[in-house]
């Protein structure tokens, strides 16, 4: 019972930590530097934080070879990549209490994939949690003018790239062959963000307009997201990756809230401000959001 209580609270904490460096990314790329920039600049940053904890997790147990889990790691953070680039571009004309919401489209990806690649039959649950996904994307739509479809198309993206990427990590904490799924799951993340911070080095010679003086406003970003990342890799090894993606999909509303709170206190470049229908709109579409993944994943059990 005790680990149970354990793996409620850090999902919880680590969709709030999530949630809250979705508006630190707002802030750095309203005033102190594009995506690109910031993509670069936290990914060495969180690089720094992963090399600084590996050792700590190498004395308990070794890495296996890296033809072991080389392609999973590779795989798994192009297409992570790919969609935290998308998901920042998309934050540039949209508030983030809007977006992160439809974060929770990627089931239809998966939807997708499982039907068309692996030939997988859906039930009547999962059929519902599509239609509840659609509908809650829908309702967000119409919570306070209409997302632009630049950004509609960039969270599409980012759907589509999470998605792969949650697959990849699941394979990558497999292919390191520990027993312990907790620590499988912790390794599998310093390693991921150890390769994330290699890989950003060469690009701060490509990406133009990457100074030091960025480091200061793209560290509350880094510190909420990789404390998140921990967080819910230590929650699906405490309760597994079913119910920690359950737990996970309060990252809607929690956002939602978080951004009706900044709003209140007059932080208009990271949120607007909205009146108590719209705001009770976002909070009903990111919910049906939210019940989806958890219909869809429950109906995954059946």
């Amino acid at each position: 019972m005790e680990t149970i209580i354990l793996g409620i609270i850090t999902g919880l904490t680590a969709a709030t930590s999530q949630s809250c460096s979705y508006l630190f990314s707002k802030r750095f790329i309203s005033s102190s530097g594009n995506s690109y920039q910031l993509l670069v600049v936290s990914h060495l940053i969180m690089g720094v934080f992963a090399a600084a904890l590996l050792p700590f997790l190498l004395m308990h147990r070794p890495l296996p070879p890296l033809m072991n889990f080389g392609k999973a790691v590779i795989l798994c953070n192009v297409y992570y990549l790919l969609a935290q680039c998308a998901f920042f571009l998309a934050l540039k004309q949209t508030d983030a209490s809007r977006l992160a919401p439809l974060l929770g489209l990627k089931i239809l990806f998966l939807a997708g994939i499982s039907i068309i690649f692996l030939h997988n039959t859906f039930n009547g649950l999962q059929w519902l949690g599509v239609l509840l996904c659609l509908g809650g994307a829908v309702m967000s739509n119409w919570s306070g003018g209409s997302i632009p479809v630049k950004s509609a198309m960039l969270i599409l993206v980012a759907c589509c790239g999470f998605s792969l990427s949650d697959t990849y990590i699941k394979i990558l904490i497999d292919s390191l062959g520990y027993e312990n799924i907790f620590f499988g799951a912790s390794m599998a993340g310093v390693v991921s963000y150890v390769f994330a911070g290699i890989c950003s080095i060469p690009m701060l010679f490509i990406v133009p307009g990457i100074s030091f003086r960025q480091l200061k406003p793209a560290m509350p970003f880094s510190i909420c997201w990789f404390v998140a990342m921990l967080l819910l890799f230590s929650c699906f090894g405490l309760i597994g990756p079913v119910f920690g993606n359950i737990i996970q999909s309060s990252r809607g509303i929690i956002s939602v809230i978080i951004g009706a709170i900044v709003a209140g206190y007059g932080f208009s470049t990271l949120e607007t401000r909205l009146n108590p229908g719209l705001l009770g709109r976002r909070i009903i579409a990111a919910a049906l959001i939210s019940a989806a993944v958890i219909l869809f994943i429950l109906g995954g059990q059946h």
